[in-house]
């Protein structure tokens, strides 16, 4: 179990979670500046954060099917149908959001809240492991994939303070696509076209 949040997460995940944020990004940002989409229309204007956020949710679920993918991934569900990915190690929870700036936690909420006390360095609660001597473990550290921006996208690891008041320390997440490397850029654009696939085939239903 990590004991201080530079330890919670590795190089692999890292660059798992830069891949999410980064191909469902850009597909939003296609979806968008489509011409023809009916996303164009300004009536959809106030919704576009949403299917923003929506997206990388949905290419975190994409790439969780992936047999090298570092986490455990679950569901967490919310009243009217709303769903939000939950990913777990053995150091981390940690789930997605949007923010206006890595330097601002997103939106408070009672989940988040109470997961930010898992970021307590003296009082963080105590869970049963009975496999362990002695019987008890920390609970993993809560995260948030934090991402945003305009022309430029950010992406970070937010660990917010208990009481969800503050953020207590964050990590940059690496920009793992790189134009000079051919492989890359079909892979990249590979996720890309499965993502927009998807979302077209559930536009309604996310709308």
């Amino acid at each position: 179990m990590a004991t201080c949040f530079k330890d919670a997460i590795s190089i692999h995940e890292l660059s798992t979670l830069s891949s999410i944020v980064q191909v469902g990004d850009s597909t939003y940002k296609e979806l968008m500046e489509t011409q023809d989409s009916v996303f164009s229309h300004p009536y959809f204007y106030d919704i576009r954060g949403r299917i923003r956020t929506k997206l990388v949710q949905m290419q975190c679920e994409i790439e969780s099917h992936d047999s090298e993918f570092p986490f455990d991934f679950t569901q967490r569900e919310f009243s009217y149908k709303h769903i939000i990915p939950e990913l777990r190690s053995k150091n981390i929870i940690i789930h997605i959001t949007r923010s206006v700036s890595p330097a601002k936690l997103s939106y408070k909420s009672k989940y988040k809240e109470a997961l930010s006390y898992n970021n307590e360095p003296l009082c963080r609660q105590f869970a049963m492991f009975l496999d362990e001597t002695p019987p008890y473990r920390l609970d993993p550290f809560y995260g948030l994939l934090t991402f945003g921006g305009n022309e430029q996208t950010f992406s970070v690891i937010q660990f917010p303070a208990p009481g969800y008041k503050d953020i207590a320390e964050s990590i940059i997440i690496p920009q793992v696509i790189s134009i000079e490397s051919p492989e890359e850029a079909e892979t990249f654009e590979r996720k890309k076209a499965r993502l927009k696939k998807e979302f077209l085939a559930h536009e309604v239903n996310i709308i």
